[in-house]
């Protein structure tokens, strides 16, 4: 019986941050169909955000804490593969779709807080310099200053297979069981025993991953970018550690290697947006618009007319 490469994923299902989706602008959010991303900061509030030159464009400020906020407003349940400066935002590694994501449950939303380091515990998105980002300190800063979304929408039918975990090993076959492991169909918000997609462990252990290995002439290129000098602008650091629970649960996506939407949000300071010519400042007006100003305001009648003509200054009434 043919199995199909990944066809189960064990996806995170956060606990905190569910809620009913509302509709959204399309200039204010990167948006596409049922879906959509914003930043937002520690409250909700999304952060300063412009649509320039085909893109969505989020002003932040150095120590800012940030929130990636996903929103599903279709009937059914998706997986978001949620990218930070290149970096996975559950492994923390090189970000790829094949990666396992989030859960966002149908009409509603998921508020990713940090870069999970454990099924409690996340390390929390801070806008920092670029030399301080995550991303820099494990060798690669290319690219920094993107955050993008894959989304999946899952497959209805599941044709009945034997359960297999994507962990375990059948003798003398290595780890394909963990390339090509089908799952049977599970109920939203059951637990799973052993294994996890989450890295274990704390948050400096994270920080003390190796930088990972160079790929091809791409990545030396990258390195090279990042040892010329420091970079202006904002990256994602590695921030303190917070509380935000997640379970296993079982995923099966409708197009295994192809995302339904592909979201992403560029990111900056003030001074870094003005070099994109994202138009964060409104123009100074002319003399001409300030003009038309006055014109377009002028009023026919006060508001609160005299019942009576008031005379103006000096005037005694004599001939």
């Amino acid at each position: 019986m043919q199995t199909k490469t990944f066809a189960s994923s064990l996806i995170l299902l956060v606990f905190a941050g569910l809620g009913v989706g509302f509709p959204t602008q399309a200039a204010a959010s990167a948006a596409t169909g049922s879906y959509s991303v914003e930043v937002v900061d520690q409250w909700g509030g999304r952060l300063p955000t412009w649509w320039h030159g085909g893109r969505t464009w989020v002003m932040g400020e150095q120590g800012q804490r940030y929130r990636i906020r996903v929103r599903n407003r279709s009937p059914q349940r998706v997986e978001a593969v949620i990218s930070v400066d290149g970096r996975d935002a559950i492994d923390g590694k090189a970000a790829h779709t094949s990666k396992p994501g989030y859960i966002v449950p149908p009409w509603g939303e998921v508020a990713v807080d940090g870069f999970r380091v454990s099924m409690r515990d996340v390390a929390t998105f801070r806008f920092s310099s670029v030399e301080d980002s995550y991303a820099a300190q494990m060798g690669n800063d290319r690219n920094v200053g993107v955050i993008g979304v894959a989304v999946f929408s899952e497959r209805r039918y599941v044709e009945p297979q034997p359960v297999r975990r994507p962990w375990e090993e059948r003798p003398g076959c290595g780890s394909c069981d963990r390339d090509q492991g089908r799952a049977g169909p599970t109920r939203q918000g059951e637990s799973k025993a052993g294994g996890g997609a989450a890295p274990q462990g704390s948050a400096d252990s994270a920080k003390a991953e190796a930088a990972p290995r160079s790929q091809g002439g791409a990545s030396k290129r990258a390195m090279a970018d990042s040892e010329a000098g420091e970079r202006p602008g904002l990256g994602t650091q590695f921030g303190e550690r917070r509380e935000s629970r997640v379970q296993q649960v079982d995923f099966l996506r409708r197009h295994p290697s192809q995302p339904d939407a592909v979201l992403s949000i560029r990111y900056n300071d003030a001074p870094g947006l003005i070099a994109a010519g994202v138009p964060i400042r409104p123009p100074r007006p002319t003399p001409l618009q300030r003009e038309h100003w006055r014109r377009d305001h002028a009023r026919p009648f006060e508001d609160q007319p005299n019942a009576f003509a008031s005379p103006p200054a000096g005037w005694d009434g004599d001939w």
